[in-house]
């Protein structure tokens, strides 16, 4: 019996608590209309509008456009930035590295690289550099 009334009493202080937070993320925070915005969306949707559409159909590009084994560099957003911890994971299984064979631009126009050159362009401020053979 005692154990039974330690269950009730679990699941009644985890039922206030799961209510507190919905209350507060919808209606404190105004999350109403994200909500609502994500609900309607298919996954794509939802992804970009998550990461900013902006973001997300250069990151969609460069997925595209890099081969799977290959190394980059993100030059735009600042280290630390959601932006480039964004960039990492969906560009993974691809590497982030200090020696890229790739240099994606975002955001930042007219970036160029001594020994680099420009191979795919999204537009004037969000393209691909690959390294110059030999």
């Amino acid at each position: 019996m005692a154990r039974l009334i330690v269950f009730y009493a679990v699941f009644a202080a985890w039922v206030v608590m799961w209510g507190w937070f919905l209350v507060r993320e919808v209606f404190v925070k105004g999350a109403i209309k994200d909500y609502k915005v994500l609900i309607s969306r298919p996954l794509e949707g939802r992804r970009a509008y998550v990461t900013k559409d902006n973001l997300y159909e250069f990151l969609t590009f460069c997925r595209e456009n890099l081969p799977r084994d290959s190394s980059y560099s993100l030059v735009g957003p600042e280290p630390g930035a959601i932006e480039r911890v964004r960039a990492v994971y969906y560009l993974y299984p691809r590497i982030e590295s200090t020696d890229p064979q790739y240099i994606l631009v975002y955001g930042t126009p007219g970036v160029g690289h001594e020994g680099y050159r420009l191979i795919k362009k999204l537009d004037d401020s969000r393209y691909m550099l690959k390294k110059i053979e030999g």
